[in-house]
């Protein structure tokens, strides 16, 4: 699982120092008279840097100084409008938000900037195609369709990682390729969250390195790299036990809807279990669901069961879903997000992921999904 770019980053940065002053100008199209705030992305949280408002032609100009004089990540927002900027010492910054353009924004005279906005294009043309397919998913019953524009919501989001990776390669030594490392797909999570993508954090450390030796945006992507590395680390433990022996599972004792303690080892108890870790902003999560109903309906009464862990950080939002899913199985959650214990315990990096017990307890396999988890669960519970 991957934090926010502002967690990611996590370096202190010092304000009110002595650092060369930026100039923001431009103009918020159709917002006259409006507030303008220009926000710093720091570690501990965003702060305002300057604010002003526009005229009645929405035009506005802001100065910032820039923290120890470093290249910083800011945002520029007025009213719903929102522009991500890196800015660097000396530059003169032209802004202009015209609602209609592609991300709704130019922008002149900062390169990484610039960069940034190359970003931001490449992932929206590749969302709003996203978009298109889940409207289609949503209006049909049909599996046969859904399972077609399932695949081709696959071949989609790798075609925008794809892209998104030319982007990191070719310009590797810039802040702007940290700003795409973190890029988020609604409803998929963060871009680049596979135990593989190390090697992208590891090249834009090394070449940004080279070229800001001094940012304090280092220490946080080497420490996401530390943090990849243990997960991976994990990750391998767990696999080569697998390969071995059957590996016992680590509990886990997490919240229902009603509050209530549901302990992963109480319902192990001589059950076949599937800990199944997901989210409720996963677009394929009905569907997956669905066929876990269908499993959970054969295999019940034989002793299957499922622990699922929600990883969302909306009380509200979740106990809707599982309401209107009518899900009946135990489903839990901590509303901490990436930083639940559960999570963390198990290493996971992306969901949705999942472990099958044994009626012994050990894990006999992993994201076993469709086919592949009903071969098991004949096998365990024949």
């Amino acid at each position: 699982m991957k934090k926010s770019l502002m967690l990611l980053i996590g370096a202190a940065l010092l304000g009110g120092c002595t650092g060369n002053k930026v100039t923001i100008e431009g103009e918020f199209a159709a917002c006259p008279e409006e507030g303008v705030v220009l926000e710093s992305a720091m570690a501990n949280g965003a702060i305002v840097a300057d604010t002003i408002k526009t005229n009645t032609n929405g035009e506005f100009r802001l100065k910032a100084t820039l923290p120890e004089g470093e290249s910083t990540f800011y945002t520029l927002r007025c009213a719903e409008r929102t522009i991500p900027l890196i800015l660097s010492k000396g530059e003169k910054v032209v802004v202009k938000s015209v609602p209609g353009l592609i991300n709704g924004y130019t922008v002149s005279g900062s390169p990484e900037s610039e960069l940034v906005r190359e970003v931001r294009n490449l992932l929206g043309l590749g969302v709003a195609k996203l978009d298109s397919l889940t409207t289609i998913y949503n209006q049909t019953t049909s599996k046969t369709l859904q399972q077609a524009i399932n695949k081709e919501y696959s071949t989609t989001f790798l075609d925008i990682k794809r892209k998104q990776i030319e982007f990191i390669v070719r310009n590797s030594g810039s802040l702007a390729a940290i700003y795409a490392l973190n890029q988020r797909i609604p409803g998929d999570g963060v871009l680049f969250s596979g135990q593989h993508d190390i090697v992208y954090f590891r090249l834009v450390a090394e070449e940004v390195e080279k070229n800001y030796p001094s940012s304090p945006y280092l220490a946080g992507l080497k420490a996401a790299i530390d943090n990849y590395d243990r997960q991976v680390e994990f990750n391998n433990m767990i696999n080569d036990a697998l390969a071995a022996t059957p590996a016992n599972f680590p509990e886990i004792t997490l919240p229902d809807m009603y509050g209530k303690k549901q302990s992963l080892t109480e319902l192990q108890e001589g059950k076949v279990v599937l800990l199944y870790f997901w989210t409720i902003g996963d677009e394929n999560a009905s569907f997956r669901n669905a066929e876990l109903k269908e499993l959970y309906a054969k295999y019940h009464e034989k002793g299957f069961e499922i622990y699922q862990v929600s990883v969302d950080t909306s009380k509200p939002a979740w106990v809707e879903i599982v309401q209107m899913q009518k899900l009946p199985w135990v489903s839990v959650c901590d509303f901490k997000g990436g930083n639940s214990p559960a999570v963390q315990l198990y290493g996971i990096q992306s969901v949705p992921q999942n472990f099958l017990l044994d009626k012994e307890g050990n894990i006999v396999a992993r994201n076993a999904y469709g086919d592949d988890l009903a071969g098991e669960l004949k096998r365990l519970l024949k």
